[in-house]
């Protein structure tokens, strides 16, 4: 077992004897599970990476990995992964953003960006962002809730776009709702249950769908639906998470498909869908942005702003 100091340096003063290269380090034990192959990936010898451990558990004061059959993190030793992937994030992120600086940017902003909001929202943004601010970056990353999360979390993202639901406001972050989006039921403009003035859900049943992935909320609000009318979860012919194949399936086929208003409103305006006056049950979480640092940079500021101006232009024109 690695030594550990009985007595560690007080408040954060182990701080001072780590270095970027010893959190990288840690990612890779925690990653690959073995000194060996740790020392073979960073071209080390292996007493070498044991002694980088067992300074970095010194200056913490703590054991981080357990050596029974290969590494695994002690409860320790994932406190101290989630604050090296913060602090190694923090650091790429002030690369990036001094590499814009010289460039004669005023700054870099990462814009996690979920699909309700990637349509007409975001791009809306970018558009006064470039008008009011030339020289402000933005990146833009696009993805579900799960794959945006952790990265928001971890400081690889700025801000996230999207809904601001119950799993938002149980973190604590600090969020700002901006517009409504209720969902809809879209299919080709020539289905037979376009042709209806009052579908029901149970008409719906009489077709294949088009659903999200089983672990998301969006399923779980189709299959509520269902359950609350009293009747079965439709059987998915396909699951999807893209909005273009969603959309390409229901054009060329009798699928249902469910998705956001906006995407809805936009697909029916260009003659591409038609939606049905069907609201799924329950309450659909608006569409906000969240933020993870409690004093954000100027730049990042400057987009919230930006955000809450086109969020407030939009519920405007939904009235």
């Amino acid at each position: 077992m690695a030594h550990v100091d009985p007595d560690p340096l007080p408040s954060t003063a182990w701080a001072r004897r780590l270095r970027l290269r010893q959190l990288q380090l840690l990612q890779e034990l925690a990653r690959r599970g073995s000194l060996t192959a740790v020392a073979d990936a960073l071209h080390l010898t292996q007493p070498a990476v044991s002694q980088q451990l067992a300074e970095i558990e010194s200056a913490l004061g703590v054991q981080l990995f357990e050596r029974a059959r290969g590494l695994r993190p002690t409860p320790f030793g994932q406190a101290a992964l989630r604050w090296a992937a913060q602090t190694l994030a923090g650091a790429e992120r002030l690369d990036a953003e001094l590499q814009a600086l010289r460039e004669g940017a005023s700054g870099r902003v990462r814009l996690g960006v979920m699909l309700v909001a990637a349509l007409e929202l975001v791009p809306r943004v970018a558009a006064r962002v470039a008008r009011e601010d030339p020289a402000l970056r933005l990146a833009l990353h696009e993805d579900i809730l799960q794959g945006l999360w952790p990265r928001l979390v971890d400081g690889e993202l700025d801000l996230m776009v999207g809904r601001i639901d119950d799993r938002v406001h149980a973190t604590g972050l600090p969020n700002l709702p901006l517009v409504a989006d209720r969902h809809c039921v879209a299919l080709r403009a020539g289905h037979p249950l376009a042709r209806r003035r009052r579908p029901s859900w149970a008409d719906t049943l009489a077709y294949p769908w088009v659903l999200p992935p089983d672990d998301t909320a969006l399923r779980r609000a189709v299959v509520g639906t269902f359950s609350a009318a009293g009747l079965p979860a439709p059987r998915p012919q396909v699951e999807s998470s893209s909005l273009a194949a969603t959309q390409a399936i229901l054009r060329d086929s009798d699928c249902l498909g469910v998705m956001s208003g906006t995407a809805g409103r936009i697909a029916q305006a260009d003659g591409l869908l038609r939606t049905l006056p069907l609201a799924l049950a329950g309450h659909d979480a608006p569409v906000g942005v969240v933020w993870r640092d409690a004093h954000p940079a100027p730049a990042v500021l400057r987009v919230i702003d930006a955000l809450r101006t086109e969020g407030a232009l939009l519920a405007q024109q939904a009235r």
